[in-house]
C-alpha cells in the first residue's frame, strides 16, 4: 500500500515538476481544459447506472435526470443537490 501511494505522489508530482511554473502551451491547454468536465460527467453517469456486470437503471438516474433539470434552471448548487436527493429519496419509496 505505502509503494501505491509512493507512486501515486510521485506521477502527480511529475507535472509541476516539468512544468516549474510555466503556462503550458495554448494547443495542450486547449486539449486539458475541457478534460476535467468531461472525466467527471463519465463518473456521475458510470456511479449513476453502473451495477455488478450489468446497467441498473433504477432511482439514482431519476435524481440524475432532476439534478440536471435544476442545473439547466440555474439552480444553486445546495438546491440542486438537495432536489436530487428528494427525487432519488421519492422513487426509492415509490
Amino acid at each position: 500500500m505505502l509503494a501505491v501511494s509512493a507512486g501515486t505522489v510521485a506521477i502527480k508530482a511529475t507535472g509541476p515538476v516539468l512544468l516549474s511554473g510555466r503556462e503550458l502551451p495554448k494547443g495542450l491547454l486547449g486539449v486539458v481544459e475541457p478534460l476535467a468536465p468531461a472525466l467527471l460527467a463519465a463518473l456521475v453517469v458510470t456511479q449513476a447506472i453502473a451495477g455488478h456486470r450489468s446497467y441498473m437503471f433504477d432511482a439514482r438516474l431519476l435524481g440524475l435526470a432532476a439534478a440536471v433539470v435544476a442545473i439547466r434552471l440555474r439552480a444553486p448548487l445546495l438546491v440542486t443537490i438537495v432536489v436530487a436527493a428528494l427525487v432519488t429519496a421519492a422513487a426509492r419509496a415509490v
